[in-house]
Order: structure tokens, then C-alpha cells, then sequence
């Protein structure tokens, strides 16, 4: 543990000049974080080695004892439960850190910074904060009286996972068999509008970037994002992120869909659908003629993803039952479902299309081959 006193010292004469929302900035640059090292050392007066100078900045401009965590590539996600009780995800298992907190003090005060370094402020009438951070990695803190203080954070990861080849793919890794990976590629160069389905945690915006991996380099592509995470392999990729705010100022999925559809997009990609309007408005863009269009949407399985668009719909109130499931069917083309392991693998259990008809099952995990003539 780190000498209070100390840490206290050189806050005063580094930190002092520093706002609260510019510590992490600062400390998430590897080249301040650098310079600001030395000044540690200067200002201490006595001599640090790289491990507690390091301590001391992290500390004192960074996430304290999370920061090797999460300067860890290995790492995918960041729960603390209380002071003493850490738990890191690798390789899709959880597994206790060796980390821990002085007190509650000591946590409160990093989720108080991670609030401030994105302009939000945690009160007892709003005891909780979404916050996205510098290097796009996602922070959710809880606050009494909801209870914590707690802290769950999900890295960002930049690298693309392609659907085949010889090692890091989908079926590398034994999530996707190589026929499936096939297909699917084939569709979205054929332009299917595919929903990957799967509960949280399953691999879903992975899959999407996989997916968008297919997409011909010619084609102009709009990405639409709650927070700002697919980062394609693509070269002309246009962001749109959502914008919290009060009082009816925020902007949500549905304007930037609504809007992305100005802006000459030949492929629309949305991150997650989730609410009733969200739902409306992508479906209206895909029965327009925006064909191509990839999405997320939480659901158990395939036909279940179909059963909460179709609930999404009816709770926006716009159409009946059996309009609302003509809508459905002619917007989706495809759904591709995911879940996670015991194991902690991440795999695709089922391709299902969607037709006037109802659902086809293409492929299901334990078949030998997708059955093509269905797709």
C-alpha cells in the first residue's frame, strides 16, 4: 500500500492545477502519462522505483489499483463488488484479482473521477452514471442509496475478430463452423439485413464488427452507437453516437437513424436496438430500401429475437398485431444468434431466416453443414 502522507504531498504541488473531469485524460495519454511520472518523482524528493511512481500516479491521475488491470490486454471487464472484493474477466471467466482498495473512501473517490471526466455528476437522486471513457472503454457506477459504491467497467477492443482463417477467427476458436462462416459472408456481400441476437456478454457487437468485415470496400458505411465501440476494418465508416442530456435535449438510436438515412448511406449499421421507438425507426429505414443494415438486439434465442421486435413494435403503439408481423418479416432477413459457454467461449448456436412463411432454421450448433438451399 502506498503512503497516504506521500500521496497526499504530491497531489498538493502536481495534481492541485489539475480539474477532477481532466485526471483521467491526462493519465489515459501514454506520453503525459510519462511526463507526468517524472514529475511524481520530482516532486517527492525521494527516490521511487517504476512500480510505486507508477502506484502513486495512478493514484493520483488514474483508475488507483484497477489501472495494471486495465493496462492489462488480457483483461475484457472490471467488476468491483466492494473494496476488498475484485474481479477481472479473461478469457470469457471470472476470475478474483489481486487487487484491492484502502476503504470505501478510496473507491468512492475513482467513481466520483470517472463521473466527473465525462461531465456527469452522481447524486442521491441519480445514484448511478453510464460513462464512456477517453479510450471508448465502458464505466457503470452505483452510488448509495441504490447501493456501492460499486464499479463495472468493459474495455474497448479495437481488434477485429474475422469469422474464418487460421488462428484468432470465429472458427479458429471453434465459435463458427467454416461452411457458416461461408454463408454468412455471402450474405452480407449479397446485402441481407441481419440481427445477431444473444443476452449480454455473448460476443454480440463482435459478431457485428465480424459480420461488417464482409461488407465490399466501395460501399459507405454509417455506424450508429449508444457509445462509440465498432471500430470496423473498413475505410469509409461515418459515427454517429448518441448524446445524453435533460429535458428532451438528448439525442437518441432513433434521430441518428433518422438522420443517417440524409446522409447517402448504402449500408446502416446500428449498434443495439433496444426501445420501442429504436425498433420503429430501423425497421421503417429497412423497409424504405436501405438493404444491408446490421444490428444487435438482446434476446434468448433466434425466434424469441423475432418475439421482442414484434413486442418492441406493439409497445410503440404504431401497428396491429398481424401488420406488425408482416413488417417484421419483410424488413429481416436473417437473425444469427449467440450465446456464451460454461466455458467461457463465445459461439453461434443458431442461423435462422425470416420469411413471410415464419423462421427457417439454416443451422443449428450440433448439424454438420448449414443447409444452403434455405438461405
Amino acid at each position: 500500500m502506498i503512503d497516504r502522507a506521500l500521496v497526499s504531498r504530491v497531489r498538493q504541488e502536481v495534481a492541485a492545477g489539475i480539474p477532477p473531469d481532466e485526471l483521467l485524460r491526462s493519465y489515459a495519454d501514454p506520453d503525459r502519462r510519462r511526463l507526468l511520472r517524472e514529475r511524481v518523482r520530482a516532486v517527492a524528493g525521494i527516490r521511487l522505483d517504476d512500480r510505486t511512481a507508477d502506484r502513486v500516479c495512478a493514484d493520483l491521475f488514474g483508475f488507483g489499483p484497477l489501472q495494471a488491470l486495465l493496462d492489462d490486454p488480457s483483461v475484457t471487464d472490471i467488476l468491483v463488488n466492494d473494496p476488498a472484493s475484485v474481479y477481472v474477466e479473461r478469457g470469457g471467466l471470472l476470475e478474483r484479482a489481486e487487487v484491492r482498495f484502502r476503504d470505501d473512501q478510496e473507491l468512492a473517490d475513482l467513481v466520483y473521477r470517472i463521473a466527473a471526466s465525462v461531465g456527469r455528476e452522481l447524486t442521491v437522486e441519480r445514484p448511478f452514471v453510464d460513462a464512456r471513457m477517453r479510450d471508448g472503454s465502458r464505466a457503470n457506477a452505483v452510488i448509495a442509496p441504490v447501493g456501492g459504491p460499486t464499479l463495472s467497467i468493459r474495455k474497448f477492443r479495437t481488434i477485429s475478430m474475422p469469422l474464418a482463417g487460421p488462428e484468432g477467427s470465429w472458427c479458429a476458436t471453434g465459435g463458427l463452423p467454416v461452411p457458416c462462416a461461408e454463408l454468412l459472408e455471402g450474405l452480407v456481400r449479397r446485402r441481407a439485413n441481419i440481427i445477431v441476437s444473444g443476452a449480454t456478454g455473448s460476443g454480440k457487437s463482435t459478431f457485428v464488427r465480424s459480420l461488417a468485415a464482409a461488407i465490399p470496400l466501395g460501399e459507405r458505411v454509417i455506424v450508429i452507437e449508444d457509445t462509440n465501440e465498432l471500430v470496423l476494418p473498413h475505410p469509409h465508416v461515418v459515427h454517429l453516437e448518441c448524446v445524453p442530456g435533460a429535458g428532451g435535449a438528448s439525442i437518441g438510436i432513433a434521430d441518428l437513424v433518422t438522420n443517417a438515412l440524409r446522409m447517402r448511406p448504402d449500408r446502416i449499421i446500428v449498434g443495439e436496438v433496444r426501445s420501442p421507438r429504436e425498433a420503429s425507426a430501423l425497421l421503417e429505414a429497412l423497409s424504405t430500401g436501405h438493404e444491408g443494415t446490421l444490428t444487435s438486439l438482446h434476446a434468448s434465442s433466434a425466434i424469441d429475437a423475432i418475439a421482442r421486435l414484434e413486442l418492441l413494435l406493439a409497445r410503440a403503439g404504431e401497428l396491429g398485431g398481424d401488420a406488425m408481423r408482416r413488417y417484421v418479416t419483410r424488413a429481416v432477413d436473417v437473425i444469427v444468434h449467440l450465446a456464451r459457454g460454461a466455458d467461457g467461449r463465445r459461439t453461434v448456436r443458431e442461423i435462422v431466416t425470416v420469411g413471410e412463411a415464419g423462421p427457417a432454421v439454416v443451422w443449428r450448433a450440433g448439424q454438420p453443414a448449414p443447409l444452403a438451399e434455405r438461405a
